[in-house]
């Protein structure tokens, strides 16, 4: 029997495949749980965030056993005058204190770095944008 065969829905490879659709959508949502739980919070203090979306595999309810959370965050005033790699540094302050139990990668964004992104229509950002998910607004 070949990958075709198996992926077949007569010959039982639709259930596997709703079920690894299933187990993903699981995998995501408790993804997000934690997040809201744990992360979210140390994020708009920490932060002094304005908006946090998670985009990537999470939003889509796709993220794989190995996929990590992808979290941009509009960081608020009082944080928005640090250079970014300062405001990076102090993202993954947070991110190490949650102790998540999988990976994180943030984006500390100022309203303006935003709005210049939106017009710049880049790629990545046009993704990101079209998929992100609002998990948090201050």
């Amino acid at each position: 029997m070949d990958a075709a065969d198996e992926a077949s829905p007569a010959k039982g490879g639709g259930a596997a495949a709703l079920d690894i659709r299933g187990e993903a959508r699981r995998r995501a949502a408790a993804m997000r749980d934690t997040a809201l739980a744990v992360l979210v919070p140390a994020l708009a203090r920490g932060l002094s965030a304005r908006r946090i979306w998670v985009f990537g595999s999470v939003a889509r309810g796709v993220p794989s056993r190995d996929s990590d959370l992808d979290v941009l965050v509009e960081v608020g005033d009082a944080v928005a005058a640090l250079p970014f790699k300062e405001r990076v540094a102090a993202a993954y302050e947070i991110v190490a204190r949650a102790s998540l139990p999988f990976g994180c990668d943030i984006i500390p964004w100022t309203q303006a770095e935003l709005a210049a992104k939106q017009r710049a229509d880049g790629p990545f950002f046009r993704t990101l944008w079209e998929e992100r998910d609002l998990i948090y607004e201050h």
